[in-house]
């Protein structure tokens, strides 16, 4: 049976954990080069254009000159879009806590794919890449590796922001991914099975606005049959001007499965990277604070845990109770009760229908505002 997934991060010692029919997965980019590069070549322009391309060593002069293509409406050869792009994508790697086959605490590798969106070292990647991460470490194509920190987490859009130090280093900018056409053609530049650094694979646009349930959230993406692999997720998909228009995420895998591949879409990203690096985390975001137990399907919507000190537990949710609806709508699955949160507000009233032993009753809760732990 062919199954969606979402590849995890690099891990000789990992495996996969399946999400219901998604799989939780990450993938590592191309290394960038921190020295400028130059060139000089013709370039694909509407009515074939030809104009010289020259980038310098300044992060500032990569960024005016894919800013000049922009407004141009000219676009880059394939050639020139790699050597323009590749400079401000990284490699990712980070060791996290794990345990081996004796029940001994390692420290288990893992790597991923990131893009750098600001010449002092601000670097977009996958939630999924960094999550439970005890140190992050960012590879740069020369051989330099750099130590991040971690700015920001968004886990329901699976983005996140770190930063390393430092200055005037290259950078993309986020292209508009309303504009994009079904048949456009795209890159994805990174790291294939975390042994094939600085690899661009090219494709086209399949389809828009797909609703793929990842974890019990649907999330909107963009479909493309560009190659991607174990390696290539957190980097960037770009349009042929240099912009990044999706975040690489996802694959679907299966023995008669080819080219379908998926990626957060620039729109949706850029204002949630904008919240992250100023403030940590998505701002307006309500939060219950319970744990659903697993489901295979429509069933039961059981609370397995109440978070302490949440909106659930202050309200008088207990572990065990069964939601049945919520502000009058029934709920026979997580997703519909995310769902009907997502439509709230931290402090709106959410009225909970719950079956506690034989008992139906009522609980009205006030939603706080999602923070990631730490924050």
């Amino acid at each position: 049976m062919n199954e969606l997934m979402i590849i995890p991060p690099n891990n000789p010692r990992g495996g996969q954990k399946k999400l219901m029919l998604i799989r939780v997965a990450a993938l590592l980019c191309a290394a960038a080069l921190i020295f400028g590069i130059s060139y000089a070549g013709t370039w694909a322009a509407h009515g074939r254009v030809q104009a010289n391309v020259s980038v310098g060593a300044s992060a500032d002069s990569q960024f005016e000159l894919l800013s000049s293509i922009v407004q141009s409406g000219s676009e880059l050869t394939l050639p020139q879009l790699f050597e323009v792009a590749n400079p401000a994508v990284v490699a990712i790697s980070t060791k996290g806590a794990g345990q081996n086959a004796f029940g001994w605490e390692v420290q288990r590798p893992s790597s991923g794919s990131g893009f750098l969106v600001s010449p002092d070292g601000y670097i977009v990647t996958n939630d999924h890449v960094i999550a439970n991460a005890s140190s992050i470490a960012v590879l740069m194509a020369n051989g330099v590796e750099l130590p991040a920190t971690v700015i920001g987490r968004d886990p329901d859009s699976d983005i996140a922001v770190i930063k390393i130090e430092g200055s005037n280093f290259p950078y993309l900018p986020f292209g508009d991914s309303d504009a994009l056409q079904v048949g456009e053609q795209v890159v994805a530049i990174g790291n294939p099975l975390g042994q094939l650094a600085n690899s661009m694979t090219v494709g086209h646009i399949s389809a828009l606005n797909r609703d793929i349930n990842i974890d019990g959230l649907s999330r909107n993406k963009i479909q493309t049959d560009t190659a991607v692999n174990p390696g290539n997720s957190g980097g960037p998909l770009l349009n042929l001007r240099g912009e990044v228009i999706g975040i690489v995420s996802a694959k679907s895998v299966g023995a008669s499965i080819e080219g379908l591949g998926f990626a957060i879409p620039s729109n949706l990203a850029e204002h949630i990277v904008a919240e992250l690096s100023q403030d940590g985390f998505v701002r307006g975001r309500a939060v219950l604070g319970v744990q659903i137990a697993m489901q295979d399907g429509v069933g039961d919507v059981q609370v397995a845990a109440v978070n302490s000190d949440s909106a659930a537990e202050r309200g008088g949710v207990k572990a065990g109770d069964v939601i049945l609806s919520a502000n009058g709508v029934a709920v026979s699955a997580f997703t519909d009760l995310r769902a009907i949160l997502d439509g709230l507000s931290p402090s709106d009233t959410m009225e909970l229908r719950v079956r506690r032993g034989s008992e139906e009753i009522s609980i009205v809760v006030i939603l706080d505002e999602y923070r990631p732990a730490g924050l």
